[in-house]
């Protein structure tokens, strides 16, 4: 058990501020806020998240769902939080790219907030239509080059993760294809069973189902090794775009200027959370992998996915409507 103190002490312009401690009689409960909407994977984790976490801090953990534009509402609330620890956003990737799509931000994301931790990161599968005359990316490549424009590919929206690494897909492959977005994944997946749209990139957790059920077909994982969810599918760079390489990650942000010695408590207790077997057989079976880090190392990893989402969007044209 990992024990927190009662008080710390933050600095503040200057001045020493007392704030509630975490954990150990505690009465103020940790908020862990998912931009999303209720039911989703990011929802999902949190959730296990935050019944794990609440016996380690000796203090309720809570998620509250704070969706709308595209996650923003709910980074910006985090952004403007009090920085004494209570209040965490749990986000995905989504968090590093919204920076080079959008101008409209109340909020400098490197700036307002402060990384805890990477929590987990999971493959997307490529997933096909069975009527797809292809079974490997390469020949999904050679039949999207001879028949331009008349690959559908279905994502969560225009700038969603997907789409950007769709479309980067399609750029370093030389082929067109349609996009057709869609709100969320739902959607998108009966979409693709329908043939409606005959490509999309899906996490293992809910693509796979419907694969070994035959309703889809998987071509390829997205990251740079294979999903061990999934082993004897290749990836996307073995089987015929050689470099491609996508990683969807989940992690857990503070607001900024979060003092460390809260940082570094909160980042402990997370992994002392996400340590535990019963966590790592859960996330197993949901095809997602565990990867905790100190924060140094998360906030150096965070910049790198800003930088490399910013370069996607230039090399692929890609803009908010």
């Amino acid at each position: 058990m990992i024990t927190l103190s009662r008080r710390l002490v933050l600095a503040s312009a200057g001045a020493a501020l007392a704030v509630p401690a975490l954990g150990q009689g505690s009465t103020r409960p940790i908020r862990i806020v998912v931009p999303f909407a209720p039911g989703g994977n990011t929802d999902i984790v949190a959730r296990a998240i935050a019944e794990r976490l609440g016996p380690v801090i000796g203090s309720q953990a809570i998620v509250e769902n704070r969706s709308g534009a595209g996650g923003a509402v709910g980074v910006e609330a985090v952004a403007r939080a009090a920085p004494d620890g209570t209040t965490l956003l749990f986000h995905t990737a989504a968090v590093a790219i919204e920076p080079s799509l959008r101008r409209d931000l109340n909020y400098d994301a490197r700036r307002d907030l402060t990384p805890v931790t990477q929590i987990a990161e999971t493959p997307f599968l490529f997933m096909v239509s069975n009527p797809l005359p292809v079974r490997s990316v390469s020949e999904l490549i050679a039949y999207a080059r001879a028949n331009p424009g008349n690959v559908n590919y279905g994502t969560a929206g225009v700038g969603s993760s997907g789409h950007l690494a769709l479309a980067d897909f399609a750029v370093r492959a030389d082929v067109q294809m349609t996009h057709v977005p869609y709100r969320g994944a739902a959607p998108y997946l009966a979409a693709l069973q329908a043939n409606e749209v005959q490509l999309v990139m899906d996490p293992a957790s809910t693509a796979k189902p419907l694969a070994d059920a035959g309703r889809i077909r998987g071509l390829a994982t997205s990251t740079a090794e294979r999903a061990p969810a999934w082993p004897e599918l290749p990836t996307v760079a073995e089987s015929g775009l050689p470099g491609y390489s996508v990683n969807i990650w989940h992690g857990i942000f503070a607001p900024g200027q979060t003092p460390a010695p809260v940082v570094a408590r909160l980042n402990a207790a997370l992994r002392e959370v996400m340590a535990a077997e019963t966590m790592r057989d859960w996330a197993d079976r949901l095809g997602f992998r565990i990867v905790t880090s100190e924060p140094a190392a998360f906030t150096q990893f965070f910049t790198q996915q800003v930088e490399h989402w910013a370069a996607v969007v230039q090399r692929t044209g890609v803009r908010m409507e």
